[in-house]
Formats: C-alpha cells, structure tokens, sequence
C-alpha cells in the first residue's frame, strides 16, 4: 500500500484530515508551516494544525519554507517515504524535485465557474462571487510543475447561490473535496491513476487578490457591493470602507429596496440606523443593509447622515478577467 501526505495550513485542511480518517483512510505524514510563517507569507484563514495532529498521533513535520525548497525540507520529506501528496489549503506550486520523488503523484484541488483550463490561477471562489457567478466544478488533478495544468483525476459541479460567501463556498469545496477524495483514494493507495486532459481550448487566469482590493467604493451598484462582501466574508479580512479616520469591516450586508429611495443622500452616506445598530447606506443606484460589521481601532457608534468616504484611493480596474 502506498503512503499518503497531506499538505496545507488551514480550516479546510483539518476538516479533509478528519473527514479521511473517518472513512477508514491512514495518513502517513501531514506538511504544514508555522503561525509567524504563514504571518510573513500573508496566508489567508491561517489555522495552527500542530495541536490537532498531535491529539489525533498524525506524524507532521513545519515546513522551513512555504515554497518547500529548501535543503531541509527536501531531507525532511524524502525521509518521509510518502508516495502520494494531497493538498487543501496550501497555496504555492509544489517543488519539482518533490513532484519527481513522488511515486504515484501530488495532487491538489482546483476550481472555477467553468472546467479547466478556464479560471486557472488564483482565488477562484472570489472571483466567482464578484462575478455573480451560478455554478462551481471543483477539480481533483494532478499538479505538474506549471499552474493548475495537470490532468484531471475526478470532477465535482455544485451550484453559486445569492445565499451563499466565501464561507459557504468554502464548505461546498471542502465537500467536493471528500467526494472526489472517497472516490479516487482507493485505487491511488494501490498506485492505480486514471487522467483525463484538461479540455484543449486557451487557458484563462485568474490574478491574485490583496487585502487592499476588498475596499467599498459606494458609487458601486448595489449588486457589485453585495457580491464583493460575500466574496472576502471570514475566513478572508472582510470588505472594508472608511468612517471620519477609523477603517469599517462589513462583514455582512445584502440589498435592501429599489423602491424605497434615498434621492438626498449621497453614495456612502448612512440612511438610516435601525435599533440594533444595523444601518443602511446609499450606494451607487439603491441602497445597501449593513448587519455585521466592525470599526477598528476606536469605539465609535454609527450615527444618521455619516458618510464612509474611499480615503482618497481609487477603484482598481480589472481587466482580462476570465468571464
């Protein structure tokens, strides 16, 4: 039988690990990087899985370097002996030379609103929420050294609702994930691989997202405001817009009314506060609910007629997006 690596450093990672052990799967070593490493590499929905591992007996070993190419971690993992690598919340390329000592193969997860090779690159499901988006495939394949070009393993579709953010899209992936890996699992332990080419037509990419790019411009249309707070809800660091000299997180909002209208106020401006605190803001053609939200750094409350205002940045434009 062969042996089986896990890479990754998120929520998502300790739930695949529970959800194979639960069907009956044994995980021979679980790759992973420290809390100040995944601080200096910016990762998003960092988790700590050291403690997890530990209660649970999983053999692990803390990455040197995220990218895996350091001497150390070459000797760490060769000494391993795995054969098979998966990963779920590991977010760089995996070296060639591990590609090359791997027997049966690494393998990752990647998704889009359309099969691969559409949508490649990076922040997939964001993109797909900005989007406004109405379906994912979620692919299992196996990683060569180029980026989300392998041959295809197994394939997962789930639907994009108006409910769903990153959260919930999240959880689906994660899903997918445990589906696809029930499936194929069984004949990879034995060194069995079945592939399928990505379709042949031009791959399209997807660019990374910052922090810096969940900003709330309020001349934006409702819509676009709406699929961009779903689209960086937790576990990313939430859409933000800026109150007098404090930063706002929304965290949570959705369209409020065409109809009920606020001619008089301007795009940012708060309508209205409601007894909870929740508030409504003008926007670019509606109006939009903040329910969840967070200022930082000073306790202040949200008052009638206070405007959010861009701090003087201008709206990034996007282009050659995969549409």
């Amino acid at each position: 039988m062969k042996r089986l690596a896990i890479a990754g450093c998120k929520h998502t990672t300790k739930d695949l690990i529970e959800g194979l052990i639960s069907e009956g799967f044994t995980i021979d070593l679980v790759i992973t990087i420290s809390k100040e490493k995944a601080a200096e590499q910016e990762v998003a929905g960092y988790l700590d899985i050291c403690p997890y591992l530990q209660e649970m007996n999983i053999p692990f070993y803390i990455a040197e370097k995220y990218s895996l190419k350091s001497a150390e971690d070459e000797a760490a993992i060769r000494k391993a002996g795995v054969d098979i690598l998966l990963c779920m919340g590991w977010q760089r390329l995996i070296p060639e030379w591990f590609l090359n000592y791997l027997s049966v193969g690494a393998f990752g997860m990647h998704g889009s609103n359309k099969p691969l090779p559409h949508g490649r690159g990076r922040s997939p499901l964001n993109w797909s929420l900005i989007q406004d988006k109405q379906l994912f495939f979620t692919h299992l394949f196996k990683y060569n050294p180029g980026v989300d070009d392998g041959d295809i393993v197994g394939m997962q579709l789930f639907d994009i609702t108006v409910f769903d953010d990153a959260h919930t899209l999240h959880l689906k992936n994660l899903l997918s994930m445990l589906k696809l890996c029930k499936q194929v699992l069984p004949g990879l332990l034995k060194g069995i691989v079945e592939l399928t080419p990505q379709q042949d037509f031009e791959p399209s990419f997807y660019p990374k997202r910052s922090k810096e790019d969940g900003q709330i411009f309020w001349e934006m249309s409702t819509k676009d405001i709406y699929n961009l707070v779903r689209a960086v809800a937790k576990p990313f660091p939430g859409a933000f817009t800026f109150l007098e000299d404090s930063i706002v997180i929304i965290w949570k909002g959705i369209p409020f009314d065409s109809h009920i209208r606020w001619d008089d106020k301007q795009s940012g401006e708060i309508c209205h506060v409601f007894y909870d605190n929740s508030f409504i803001v003008k926007t670019g053609d509606t109006s939009f609910y903040v329910r969840e939200f967070e200022i930082i750094g000073q306790e202040k409350q949200v008052t009638n007629s206070m405007r959010f205002h861009d701090n003087d940045k201008k709206q990034k434009v996007w282009t050659n997006l995969p549409q």
